[in-house]
């Protein structure tokens, strides 16, 4: 990707011109968007509006990935937009969005697209001031242009335009370079910015864990000096970028980075935050055996499962022949501050307190075989006291036990997915 645009010292002031790579000079294709976000696109266009293709979808066409989601932005209004597409809702309060359905009968939920207004940061007169007053959802519904709208987003990498008129790459805030440079970079302030929305703390470490990429310093040291404002974000919305998080499988990686800027204990229980870097190595081989085709709900109770095993076995060391209702109800203690912060649900903390009763079963020699595979966690028991065991230098005496069973366990319908057969090391 090349342009011959020049930049001044600070390319990533804002107010600047845009770079705008011609089609010769980018690898975005069409054949590479999804079919209904094009047709989207055109329509738009057609009826005079801009349409670029936004945000995460144009990131990774540019690094050669299949995009998960595509954002739409343009200069219509939601009005205007929903006029457009009678299979369309405006939703949201604090931003005004459009949602485009897709109805598919070979799928059973419906493709969903969101179409975004060009916005600006507001700078008030004193009659939008008197209007926000009034109406302060109206701060976040300042419509603008191209470039104010990309100035307001979060990173760099994630500002840059595709525009369908043209075919163009469309660039306002140096993205490109951090993008070649393979940098997570804020737009603006980074003090100011994550201050403003602390999530993008998170997003920050997690696009670094998913892409490879590298945290520019004075990024760095904003997300670290404002890590603090981590624990005012409601639990709904951690638990969302959580669920991202999961699926992504960078959760270890996150926790890694995480102790890395010591922003762990701004957003996990004390104790969690503590026992991260003993955890690590566990979720690592949690997000190693279970497929990217497994659900979010699953690999949730697997990981919330390890954060709290420390604290489980420092008091009740696994071997330990211990009363079963008194571990049940130290994994709800141990969940409280968890179930707090993330407001988990109560099928998941039920799903938990159940693998733990299981694996204790196991730990201290049930055999039996059938009444076990019979329930539900089993399989997620099993892997833990694989994974615990499997370094272990003397290994307990039922330990070769279950190893056979696991050989032949993937011939039973339930394990058929993940190969179990190989959960325990051969040494």
């Amino acid at each position: 990707m090349t342009s011959s645009h020049t930049r001044d010292k600070n390319p990533h002031a804002p107010g600047l011109e845009p770079v705008i790579i011609t089609r010769s000079g980018h690898p975005v294709s069409r054949k590479k968007i999804d079919h209904n976000a094009v047709k989207i696109l055109y329509r738009l266009k057609n009826h005079g509006f801009k349409a670029y293709l936004a945000g995460g979808a144009v990131r990774d066409l540019l690094l050669g990935e299949t995009p998960a989601d595509f954002d739409i932005v343009t200069d219509a209004t939601p009005k205007q937009v929903k006029k457009l597409f009678r299979n369309s809702r405006i939703i949201g309060r604090r931003f005004r969005l459009v949602h485009i359905f897709f109805h598919d009968r070979s799928q059973s939920m419906p493709q969903i697209f969101e179409i975004a207004t060009f916005r600006r940061t507001f700078t008030l007169d004193q009659d939008e001031a008197e209007s926000i007053e009034e109406q302060p959802e109206l701060a976040n519904n300042l419509f603008g242009s191209p470039g104010e709208d990309a100035e307001r987003r979060d990173f760099t990498i994630n500002a840059i335009f595709y525009n369908i008129a043209d075919f163009s790459v469309i660039d306002y805030v140096d993205g490109l370079h951090d993008l070649r440079d393979r940098i997570i970079r804020i737009i603006g302030d980074p003090n100011l910015r994550f201050a403003e929305d602390p999530v993008r703390i998170l997003r920050a470490l997690e696009f670094a864990c998913r892409l490879g990429f590298t945290i520019e310093d004075e990024t760095g040291k904003g997300l670290a000096a404002q890590a603090d404002r981590l624990s005012e974000v409601p639990a709904s919305r951690l638990r969302e970028e959580l669920k991202g998080l999961y699926s992504k499988k960078t959760t270890a990686a996150l926790l890694e980075l995480g102790h890395h800027y010591r922003i762990n204990q701004h957003w996990l229980p004390p104790e969690i935050a503590e026992n991260c870097p003993e955890v690590i190595p566990l979720i690592k081989q949690i997000e190693n055996f279970y497929p990217a085709a497994n659900n979010d709900k699953e690999l949730e109770k697997m990981v919330v499962a390890a954060l709290i095993l420390p604290g489980i076995f420092k008091k009740f060391p696994l071997a330990d022949n211990v009363r079963l209702n008194l571990v049940q109800e130290l994994v709800e203690e141990r969940l409280k501050p968890i179930n707090q912060r993330f407001n988990l649900p109560r099928f998941q903390r039920h799903a938990i307190k159940d693998i733990f009763t299981l694996l204790y079963r196991i730990g201290r020699g049930d055999k039996r075989v059938k009444k076990l595979l019979g329930r539900d966690h089993f399989f997620a028991a099993l892997f833990f006291y694989a994974a615990i065991n499997n370094q272990a230098i003397n290994k307990p005496n039922h330990f070769s036990f279950w190893q056979k069973q696991c050989e032949s366990l993937n011939r039973n319908s339930k394990a058929r997915s993940l190969d179990y057969g190989n959960l325990f090391t051969k040494n």
